[in-house]
């Protein structure tokens, strides 16, 4: 089984974030994670964040509203934080990764450069202040109880999860250490989670990939970067947009049969065993 879970939502998150080059306009931007079950493995790719003061302070300023904690989202879905075996933190941001000690038997899994980017960005000067944007500052402190845990798996490049779940390197793109997630179908083709590689489906060439790719409008390494790996992507799943999965499409409640739950959040059944 694979699901989208939304855990909450902005109703008007500005373009100009969204797309490269936007000058106007807004849109619905929901918080998602995705869940996998392998055989007696169940995947979350990114967590969602927690409700703590610098999360609080975020939702304020973005508008974001309806935040559902992890144990109330995967409920809906007939789990518990403690059947999560593996997470997948596809970067270190605080929307996808903020929520990593609420599944207290997961093996954590993220790329070694995106751990060394946060405590870069983290100890930068004050000038560089716009670098840590995004980063809640319990995710360092986080990381390295769950490493003295021996629950952190720290990859370098390409790896496998499980056998029906990969992570591959994006790195130098939305962040340093960033990776996108490529999950094998029932049928033996390939899904893929992009991580913020890319947010929604224009960025990946509209819903029937016959546009440019546009880049996402918040990118902390290379814009050109980004439209390489979207490109990679989009590849790995032989042109077909519709199996590449986004982190923050609303359209994905269309696409796919989903449920809206109480406070207008979505779960959305990618695939049935």
């Amino acid at each position: 089984m694979i699901w989208a879970l939304e855990y909450a939502v902005t109703r008007a998150h500005s373009d100009m974030s969204i797309l490269y080059g936007a000058e106007g306009g807004s849109r619905e931007f929901p918080f998602c994670y995705y869940v996998v079950r392998d055989g007696d493995r169940v995947v979350m790719v990114d967590c969602g964040f927690d409700d703590n003061a610098y999360t609080r302070g975020l939702m304020a300023d973005l508008g974001i509203s309806g935040f559902q904690p992890v144990d109330v989202v995967l409920a809906r879905i007939g789990l518990a934080p403690s059947d999560v075996t593996d997470v997948v933190l596809t970067h270190h941001h605080f929307d996808h990764a903020g929520a990593v000690e609420m599944l207290p038997s997961a093996t954590v899994w993220i790329q070694e450069r995106e751990v060394e980017d946060w405590t870069v960005k983290w100890t930068a000067s004050p000038r560089l202040e716009w670098l840590r944007a995004g980063l809640d500052p319990d995710t360092g402190p986080t990381l390295a109880r769950l490493r003295a845990a021996g629950r952190l798996r720290l990859v370098d490049g390409a790896a496998q999860v499980t056998p029906r779940v990969a992570v591959r390197p994006a790195f130098t793109s939305h962040t340093e250490g960033s990776q996108y997630v490529v999950l094998t179908g029932a049928d033996g083709r390939p899904w893929v989670v992009a991580g913020d590689v890319a947010y929604v489906y224009e960025n990946l060439g509209g819903l029937d990939g016959t546009q440019p790719l546009v880049p996402i409008g918040r990118v902390q390494g290379s814009v050109e970067r980004c439209l390489r790996v979207t490109e990679e992507m989009l590849e790995l799943v032989g042109e077909n947009v519709r199996r590449v999965l986004p982190m923050h499409e609303a359209r994905l409640w269309d696409q796919f049969p989903s449920t809206r739950h109480d406070g207008g959040l979505h779960v959305a059944e990618i695939e049935k065993c």
